[in-house]
């Protein structure tokens, strides 16, 4: 599973703790790291820093619009600048602040006073913008292939080597299954049989004793890892499940 570094920008005390106290209850579904600056400066100085270090970049950063010496979209444009990839999401009082926000290309505004379930929707949207993003490198006899996560499958195990299968062709890899296994830790995939590890974006449904994957793909689901896997396909799809 995806664990989170977030970055909380706010000037007001009680406002932060409030978002902290939200992100704290979350937590067990959402994993992450939380740090929180209390003025503009103080984050844009930081993270320039970073530039310089080997410190993990935020995946997403909370930033109040009103801040004082620096408003939060001048902030939110800097930011932008030298990391791209973040996700940059306004918390505002004032729904009229939340097109400006838009102006610093923010993914997301949220009005205060943010609750749970406006952070874990958020959450989600985050998930499944990374598991969009996200490709893996197969190395193949005629050299590399690159595999976008969201379209594979499945992995199978076949003898010396590995298949790996996509909607729409497969690619042949001398890695083992436990090598993609262990690659793939915390993207969403569960190997669910000695010979199978698959892609539970894919999950359609459970038909004796076999899971069903996107294309009417059946695959055995092994007994003793029925349980782990119901278990695993609720917290990664979320209660939608039945």
């Amino acid at each position: 599973m995806q664990h989170f570094t977030i970055y909380i920008c706010e000037d007001r005390k009680e406002h932060s703790s409030h978002l902290a106290e939200v992100c704290a209850v979350v937590s067990e579904d959402y994993p992450h790291v939380l740090k929180i600056f209390s003025d503009a400066e103080s984050l844009l100085e930081h993270m320039e820093k970073m530039q310089e270090s080997m410190e993990k970049v935020p995946d997403l950063v909370l930033l109040d619009i009103e801040l004082g010496n620096m408003d939060g979209i001048t902030l939110g444009k800097r930011i932008k600048q030298m990391y791209p990839d973040v996700f940059l999401v306004f918390v505002t009082a004032y729904v009229e602040y939340a097109v400006k926000g838009y102006e610093a290309n923010a993914f997301r505004y949220l009005l205060k006073p943010v609750s749970e379930k406006d952070l874990r929707t958020l959450f989600a949207d985050i998930l499944a913008e990374y598991k969009k993003k996200k490709k893996l490198r197969v190395k193949v006899a005629e050299g590399e292939e690159v595999v976008n996560l969201q379209d594979l499958l499945y992995i199978s195990a076949e003898d010396k080597y590995t298949i790996l299968y996509t909607k729409t062709q497969h690619f042949i890899s001398d890695n083992s299954l436990k090598h993609y296994e262990e690659q793939l830790e915390g993207q969403g995939f569960f190997r669910i049989h000695r010979k199978y590890l698959v892609n539970m974006y894919h999950h359609k449904g459970v038909e004796n004793g076999k899971v069903v994957l996107s294309r009417d793909c059946k695959l055995p689901l092994s007994r003793k890892r029925v349980t782990e896997y119901q278990k695993q396909l609720f917290r990664y799809l979320g209660e939608d499940i039945i």
